[in-house]
Parts: structure tokens; C-alpha cells; sequence
């Protein structure tokens, strides 16, 4: 062990954190204990352990996921750390899974909990806790495994992806998006990753609802330069999905139709591009007064 951490200082970085380790030892929660060894899944491995939905983990940034079992009695627990490359991974993950929150008093970090499974993020890591059993008895389980994890995982700076959007935005809709996975869940733009993220780019998106545009999606993504998101937009603008016609692309902002008659723009302003979608006129417009408006 001396000699590889020596090893691992001699190449300028840190040995890689075991986190089985942080995962409760037999007793140290609630008298569980493990059920069989922990398992580890890295990078394309993630595939032999989720049955579907593992596309959006490697797309924003996937490094391993360790799982552990446990019993107690008649109730069965999985804990699942997932190791994200980043806390803006990790939260996006957590923001695509999480629907309403329904976080328990236990607990400080950000999480959801519920009978059958408990969501939490912190730092670069987003945790699953699951009572595979679905007994009632089982929740509070879900919470002394939580906190056990969390009271080992390092402070770390919240990830803020939500920072360039404006306040207002409806509970629950945030999400993060680094590529078309992502993209797809929100909003139908084209084929492939039509933004250009990269999964290095992050976009942050949230939907409003207000008087003159109704409810709609706002997306917001800072690219590296100026030219990148100029090459975003014209991008989308040659690619645009079938069911979307163009309205007017005129330099930095494109506008179109949706087959159901609603509107989304693109704008590049520097080196941010911004998005709406599903908008209920056109946004370039001004609105139409009403019938008994005053001349």
C-alpha cells in the first residue's frame, strides 16, 4: 500500500478512493449487514447494471458505480455510489431522477426519500438507495444508510448549473444537459448531438410559465468561445428536425414552427447560446391586442 501511494505521488496525482469503503460496514447502519462483496461497474460496464438508462450517465460524465447489498431481518437494501466526473454531473444525474422532492428532516445534503428509494447528491457523487423488499419498516433504513455515506464523502462546492438562468423558473424542471441524450428528454431540436455540447459543454434548462409566451422551456449553454456557439446555432439551423420549419434564420437567431403550431427560437449572444421552446406565438411578434382593446 506504502509503495503505491509512493507510486501515485511520484506521477503527480492520488491513489483512487475505494468507495466500498464509504459504504456502511456491517452494524455501523442500523445493524445491517452486507450481503455478499460490493460490486464495481466503470465507464461501459454501466450497461451490465442498468437495464436501460445508462446512455445519460456516460454522456455527462460516468466514472464508476459501486454496489453493495445488505439485510437485516426480513428487509433487503441496495446502495449504489455512483462516482460522477464532476458535482455538475453528479446533480444532473440527481435532477433527472429525483421528479418532487420529498426530503426527510435526517438528513442535511440534497436528497429525495421515499418507501422504496432515496436520491441524494454531494459533491461528485449521486447515491441510490433502494429497499428492494418495498416493506415499510424498510425506509428509515434508506435514511441511516444515506447518512452514513454522506458523513464520509468530502465537503465539496454545490454545483450552481442553474447560476445563467433567470429566477423564476417552475419547481422541479431544472435539469443539467451535456449532450443529445439530455437534450432529448426536453426539447426535439435534430438528429444526433444537433447543439454541439460534446458532453463538455453544460446547458442548463428549466421551463416558465408567463402571461405573453406561456408556459415554455428556456435553455442556456456557454461555450468556449464566441465562434463555437456561432457554429451551435448554424448547426441546428442545417440540421433541424423534419417536423420543424424554419421560420427566419437571420445571423445569430433562428426561429421555428413545431407540427403543433408552437414556436421556439436559438440566439447567440457572444459566447452563449440561449433557447426557447414550445412557446405559444411567435416570439419576434408583438403580441395581439385583444378584441375589446381600445384603439
Amino acid at each position: 500500500m506504502i509503495a503505491a501511494i509512493l507510486f501515485a505521488a511520484l506521477l503527480g496525482g492520488t491513489p483512487a478512493v475505494d468507495d466500498a469503503t464509504l459504504l456502511p460496514a456491517d452494524g455501523a447502519a442500523a445493524g445491517l449487514t452486507r450481503d455478499g462483496a460490493a460490486e464495481v461497474f466503470r465507464g461501459a460496464e454501466l450497461y451490465g447494471h442498468i437495464d436501460g438508462g445508462a446512455e445519460i450517465y456516460l454522456e455527462v460524465g460516468f466514472e464508476r458505480v459501486t454496489v453493495q447489498r445488505y439485510r437485516r431481518g426480513e428487509d433487503e437494501l441496495t446502495a449504489e455510489l455512483y462516482r460522477m466526473s464532476d458535482p455538475t454531473a453528479a446533480l444532473a444525474i440527481y435532477l433527472s431522477r429525483c421528479g418532487d422532492e420529498t426530503p426527510d428532516a435526517g438528513l442535511a445534503e440534497r436528497h429525495t426519500a421515499g418507501r422504496h428509494q432515496l436520491l441524494l447528491v454531494k459533491g461528485g457523487v449521486f447515491l441510490a438507495v433502494n429497499n428492494d423488499t418495498g416493506r415499510a419498516k424498510g425506509a428509515p433504513l434508506l435514511v441511516e444508510v444515506a447518512r452514513a455515506v454522506a458523513a464520509r464523502l468530502p465537503d465539496e462546492a454545490a454545483a450552481a448549473p442553474g447560476a445563467a438562468l433567470p429566477a423564476g423558473w417552475l419547481p422541479g424542471s431544472l435539469r443539467v444537459v451535456r449532450g443529445p441524450v439530455g437534450l432529448g428528454a426536453i426539447v426535439t431540436l435534430g438528429d444526433g448531438d444537433v447543439l454541439r455540447l460534446g458532453g463538455t459543454v453544460t446547458a442548463a434548462a428549466a421551463a416558465y410559465d408567463d402571461g405573453r409566451l406561456g408556459r415554455h422551456t428556456l435553455l442556456v449553454a456557454d461555450y468556449p468561445d464566441a465562434a463555437a456557439a456561432r457554429a451551435a446555432l448554424a448547426h441546428v439551423a442545417a440540421h433541424l428536425d423534419a417536423a420543424l420549419t424554419p421560420v427566419r434564420h437571420d445571423g445569430d437567431v433562428l426561429v421555428y414552427r413545431d407540427w403543433a403550431g408552437r414556436f421556439g427560437d436559438l440566439a447567440v449572444a457572444d459566447r452563449r447560446l440561449t433557447l426557447r421552446a414550445n412557446l405559444a406565438r411567435d416570439p419576434g411578434l408583438p403580441a395581439t391586442p385583444p378584441l375589446d382593446a381600445q384603439p
